[in-house]
């Protein structure tokens, strides 16, 4: 029992420990490079690029980082999203009018990526923050600074471009919104070449994806908790803040996939979350019976290979389904597919609002509501399961309109 005690304290106090000698080493003259903490911060890099090359001036052979800009920033204005409820939760506002940031590719010598999170440090030994992406969190709440040690080193030769982003190690969805899409940016920049790709793994699921994009298992890398440095790392931008789908990226991999000019089909389609861990819908089997009379069928689409599930959405006229990864595959729906988002009752969040608005599908949606039973041991609520009441989802479609 003692020996027990004494392991869980040691687990629950471990985090600590680790903050505590990552804010020592971050202090002493070690480099990131050989297990220190990074020494500080690249707020801009395109005037870090300016500095490293004044102080290495091309006569001199140049430092050989340089960015080249590929599109102008630009404002995008979203329709409201449509329901049966009202009113509409103040968290859809600030996704209806959207400033997209200019995009670029930068090119680091020596540059470095480590963790999961594939955060980008220089070769001075500081983080780039452009190149963080933080969900809104300060850069110094990155991971690398509360690590003690970043893990072995391994060099890389050539031109490598990083994908990585947080979250996209453990989630598809992430990956493919906020990873596989800055490929548009390398693309759109015409260097993408012979550049090798760093994947957070070599596991199907993120590896299909590129591949489906003409990238073959010769052109990737798998990263998983790396520490790499590359010997020219391109780094091409985030398409929008966490959260948000940018239009031009949406066209971009519908484009590249063939699907961009595809008429809505006739396939009525319910993407299930029966096998997920979280934020599972208790009453499935109720709402599919109902739905299946209005000719919905069900989909596992972790069940299905990535080209697979392009094809089906890409025959779809409407798609419901509760909040969940699955529904990025609306990136490869038609224009004009209807969509019907099912949201718990403590976790209404508008990223696939904004990506079917994107692609020009009509958004609707509609909140559920938690028993004490469904709640999530873990504690988080925005990870809770959860039911909708049938009579909403006949009142939805009814508002849906759905093509005959």
């Amino acid at each position: 029992m003692k020996r027990r005690f004494g392991y869980v304290w040691f687990v629950q106090l471990r985090p600590f420990l680790r903050r505590v000698l990552a804010r020592i080493l971050r202090l002493l003259p070690i480099s990131s490079r050989d297990g220190g903490v990074p020494k500080g911060i690249i707020w801009d890099a395109a005037e870090w690029i300016r500095e490293t090359e004044r102080r290495n001036p091309p006569a001199a052979g140049g430092s050989g980082n340089w960015q080249v800009k590929v599109r102008d920033g630009e404002l995008v204005t979203l329709p409201s999203p449509r329901s049966i409820e009202s009113p509409i939760p103040r968290v859809f506002d600030s996704y209806q009018r959207v400033n997209f940031p200019e995009l670029s590719v930068t090119c680091i010598r020596q540059g470095r990526v480590a963790t999961s999170e594939g955060t980008v440090i220089s070769p001075d030994d500081r983080v780039f923050d452009q190149f963080a992406h933080q969900w809104g969190d300060p850069v110094w709440n990155n991971k690398v600074f509360h690590l003690p040690g970043l893990g072995r080193l391994e060099s890389r030769e050539g031109q490598w471009a990083t994908l990585i982003v947080p979250a996209s190690g453990v989630n598809v969805g992430h990956w493919l919104m906020d990873g596989i899409l800055r490929l548009s940016v390398l693309e759109s920049a015409g260097i993408a070449g012979d550049v090798k790709i760093i994947v957070p793994d070599t596991q199907p699921k993120y590896t299909q994806p590129v591949e489906a994009l003409g990238y073959g298992p010769e052109r990737y890398g798998g990263f998983r908790e790396g520490h790499w440095e590359v010997e020219q790392l391109l780094v091409p931008s985030y398409l929008a803040p966490p959260g948000f789908i940018r239009p031009w990226g949406g066209r971009w991999i519908r484009e590249r996939l063939g699907v961009e000019d595809k008429s809505p089909g006739g396939r009525r389609l319910w993407i299930s979350r029966n096998r997920a861990r979280y934020r599972r819908l208790q009453n499935e089997d109720e709402i599919l019976a109902l739905l299946a009379r209005e000719g919905f069928e069900k989909v596992e689409l972790e069940r299905l290979t990535f080209r697979e599930q392009v094809e089906i959405l890409s025959q779809a006229n409407a798609v419901a389904g509760p909040h969940g990864a699955g529904m990025t595959n609306l990136l490869f729906a038609p224009h004009g597919t209807r969509v019907l988002e099912l949201f718990p009752p403590k976790f209404v969040n508008p990223v696939f609002y904004s990506m079917a608005n994107s692609q020009n599908q009509e958004y609707y949606y509609l909140t559920g509501y938690s028993l004490p039973e469904d709640r999530n041991p873990e504690g988080a609520k925005d990870l809770d399961h959860f039911r909708v009441d049938p009579a909403k989802i006949v009142q939805s479609l009814d508002l849906m309109k759905l093509p005959t």
